[in-house]
């Protein structure tokens, strides 16, 4: 990559960008951070049964309208009995 100077008397001549790079402190820390994690994944997964599946959750969901809407008019009663509920509950 390279750099181009900016023009003396410019705006943007006292700025300089500085490359990134962490300290050693910092990059000591990072990596013995990232070797604790894996070791405690290992000790995770060593005490995990291996042929064991994992359980499915089962869905508990329901429809929210027994019959599913037919025609515009049905959908309009919906939208009207909400704007209701929420002008009684003080939702607008």
């Amino acid at each position: 990559m390279t750099v181009v100077a900016p023009e003396p008397g410019s705006r943007y001549s006292c700025l300089t960008m500085r490359q990134y790079r962490p300290t050693i402190e910092q990059l000591k820390k990072r990596y013995s951070s990232d070797m604790a994690r894996r070791k405690m994944q290992e000790r995770r997964d060593a005490k995990r049964d291996p042929n064991a599946k994992r359980v499915q959750i089962p869905d508990n969901s329901e429809p929210w309208l027994t019959h599913p809407v037919q025609t515009l008019a049905e959908a309009m009663w919906i939208s009207d009995q909400i704007t209701n509920d929420m002008r009684r509950w003080n939702l607008h």
